[in-house]
C-alpha cells in the first residue's frame, strides 16, 4: 500500500506521541534524505540514507528522557506540489523531574513523500523551546558554548 503525503505525516505524529524513534524512521524511503538547515556552523546539517538518519534520530537525548509527552498533534498544510506538505508539530505533556505541564510548537517540517515513503524532510525544530520545557536551557546554551 502506497500512503499520501498526509498518512505519513498521521504515522511521524503517532509515531512522536509514543517516543518510537524506529518508527518515524522506518517512514523514510531508504535513500531519503533529512535536514536541519539551522544547524550551527559545523555540524552536520544533512543526512543521506535511512542508515545515517537511523543514527541520528533514534540516539537517546537527555531532554527527551524528562519530557513525558502526552499529545501530539500536527497541522498540515498542503503545497502546490501534491508530494509535499508542510507540517506544524505541537508537543503536549509533562516535565517528569519538575512535573510542570507543557505545550509548545515542537517543529515545522517541510516533507516531501514519493511512493509513501520520505524522501526529503527539512525539519526546523524548535530546540530552544524543548530545551526550556525540559529544564535544560542552561546546560544545552553551556554546551553551545565549547
Amino acid at each position: 500500500m502506497t500512503f499520501t503525503p498526509v498518512q505519513v505525516v498521521e504515522r511521524l505524529r503517532a509515531a512522536m506521541e509514543v517516543k518510537d524513534r524506529a518508527a518515524f524512521v522506518d517512514e523514510f524511503a531508504a535513500d531519503g534524505v533529512y535536514e536541519l538547515p539551522f544547524s550551527l556552523a559545523g555540524a552536520p546539517s544533512r543526512f543521506e540514507g535511512i542508515d545515517a538518519i537511523r543514527a541520528l534520530l533514534v540516539r537517546d537525548s537527555p531532554m527527551s528522557n524528562v519530557m513525558e509527552f502526552h499529545r501530539v498533534s500536527a497541522q498540515v498544510h498542503q503545497s502546490t506540489d501534491p508530494e509535499t506538505v508542510t507540517v506544524e508539530f505541537t508537543v503536549e505533556g509533562k516535565n517528569t523531574t519538575s512535573g510542570e505541564p507543557f505545550s509548545f510548537l515542537s517543529s515545522v517540517g517541510v516533507i516531501r513523500v514519493v511512493d509513501g515513503r520520505i524522501k526529503h524532510y527539512r525539519d526546523y525544530p524548535s530546540v530552544l523551546r524543548g530545551a526550556q520545557v525540559a529544564g535544560m536551557l542552561k546546560p544545552y546554551a553551556e554546551s553551545l558554548a565549547k
